[in-house]
């Protein structure tokens, strides 16, 4: 007779607090293996870079610094998942698998696929639970804000540690799959990268509502001072270091307290945001690979290799686009204005196809979350044929949310010298000027790799001739249905012709 398991598959959920798949596996009664995989065929996905892993990596030493005092800790295998539960089997009578939903990659759904078959031909019960306010299944919105707000209030999920049986893995066949062949690249900190785990999740969050929240709505848009208003909690809650039932409820909770309620309320309306987003990843897993209108397949962007290379390395010419990327490049984070920014500037005033620019702008986030960046991404390119078009603009955007040139001259040093307001239009300086400040356009720093204003609006045009045609339109109704709550359909519909910038 084979020992019976259970089986605590962690992914994207590396917490100990509210986690309701540890709940239920430790209420089993029987041995319980936490586990969670460095999957080669996820590893090799475009979006994926080193700063994704070493995160995922911290995330799971954290734990095992949690659980050491009851003798347990979180196995981890540098192998695919069906083939690591197809050795375990050989030596366990697998009975139940525990997880959460995952709304991730296209190749994380064909996996989970792979696994179901392996439970139903294993006569293993898998068991999912949904986290995020993320609902599977889900057809068309309809009372969605009722259901996630429940969801949000419903009671912690919270292990009983104490009552955890932990399984020995002594099996020497196994550890052929475990984590010695990891690079060495994914366990060795890097300075400048917030670190993962549930334990700084929660320093986080309680140095954000001590004091840090005071800021948050004035400072959001600002690329500098947004580093210290903002939660900063993004990255924990992708990788699912702390819930986000747990943060609605925390917040819930200073409602009433004096001078918090505006803060709260901006801070609660972008977490709703969030699955919101993720939820339209998950009634339709084909946004990642085209557009949410299928009508602007044929939309004529192009892939030229000088200027995605310019805007990925942050030599446009553009300071705010230029700090930014440099910026994304050493630290993997930057305020959402600044990502928005980033990407229209690529798709409308480059005119560079949306999916390079996704891969690349994933590649950067250390909180990269495939349900938010590819709604985002595509409402940013004007690819839902419906959103107000917002083109943000990068010289007004230095000059309104960086005033003094702070952000533009740590990440740009080679306009380290240069004042406000030259710094905004380094190549309208006559050359004496550059001279004395040290920067010559087209040595020091590069001259703009086009002409912003006349780029972008050439470019718009050819935008709204493809977004005005009879058959883009007849597209909108179904995505409405699909992705948006009904309440707000007639604001879409009066707003379809709407432009800001």
């Amino acid at each position: 007779m084979k020992p019976k398991i259970n089986i605590v598959w962690l992914k994207r959920d590396f917490r100990l607090r509210d986690h309701a798949p540890l709940a239920a596996a430790i209420a089993q009664g029987q041995p319980v293996l936490l586990c969670a995989f460095f999957e080669p065929s996820l590893i090799r996905q475009a979006e994926y870079a080193d700063r994704h892993w070493r995160f995922q990596w911290e995330c799971i030493a954290d734990l095992n610094r949690q659980l050491a005092p009851f003798r347990a800790k979180v196995e981890i295998f540098h192998a695919e998942v069906l083939t690591v539960f197809e050795h375990l089997a050989e030596q366990y009578t697998i009975e139940h698998l525990f997880s959460h939903q995952e709304t991730g990659l296209k190749c994380t759904y064909d996996r989970d696929l792979s696994v179901q078959a392996f439970c139903e031909s294993r006569k293993v019960t898998w068991k999912e639970y949904r986290q995020d306010g993320v609902f599977r299944g889900l057809r068309q919105r309809g009372n969605w804000p009722q259901r996630w707000e429940k969801d949000m209030r419903a009671p912690f999920a919270n292990p009983d540690l104490e009552q955890l049986q932990p399984l020995e893995l002594d099996w020497s066949p196994i550890h052929y799959w475990q984590d010695k062949t990891l690079p060495n690249s994914y366990k060795t900190y890097q300075e400048g990268f917030q670190q993962g785990g549930e334990s700084l999740a929660r320093r986080y969050w309680r140095s954000f509502l001590k004091d840090r929240i005071d800021d948050y709505s004035r400072y959001l848009s600002k690329p500098g001072p947004s580093r210290r208003s903002c939660s900063r909690l993004s990255p924990y809650i992708a990788y699912g270091c702390i819930s986000v039932r747990e943060i609605y409820q925390a917040t819930e909770h200073l409602k009433n307290r004096p001078g918090r309620q505006h803060q709260i309320d901006n801070f609660q309306s972008r977490v709703w945001w969030r699955s919101h987003y993720m939820q339209k990843l998950e009634s339709e897993w084909q946004m990642e690979f085209e557009p949410i209108n299928r009508q602007l397949l044929d939309i004529d962007r192009h892939q030229d290799v000088a200027l995605l290379k310019a805007w990925s390395t942050g030599h446009t010419g553009l300071p705010m686009v230029d700090a930014s990327i440099r910026c994304l490049e050493v630290t993997g984070w930057i305020n959402f204005r600044m990502r928005a920014m980033l990407a229209t500037y690529a798709t409308f005033g480059l005119w560079l196809d949306w999916k390079p620019v996704a891969l690349r702008l994933a590649n950067l986030f250390t909180d990269f979350e495939p349900g938010i960046h590819y709604g985002q991404i595509q409402m940013q390119a004007g690819l839902t044929g419906y959103h107000t078009l917002r083109i943000f603009n990068p010289i007004i955007q230095a000059e309104k949310h960086d005033p003094e040139g702070h952000f533009v001259r740590k990440w740009v040093p080679e306009l380290r010298e240069v004042p406000a307001p030259q710094i905004y239009r380094p190549w309208a300086m006559p050359r004496l000027e550059q001279q004395f400040y040290h920067c010559e356009i087209g040595t020091d720093y590069p001259a703009p790799v086009l002409p912003y204003a006349e780029a972008t609006s050439r470019h718009r045009d050819r935008y709204w001739a493809y977004r005005q045609r009879p058959e883009v339109k007849a597209y909108l109704p179904s995505i409405w249905q699909r992705h948006c709550l009904p309440e707000n359909i007639q604001m879409y519909q009066e707003n379809l012709n709407m432009e800001v910038e």
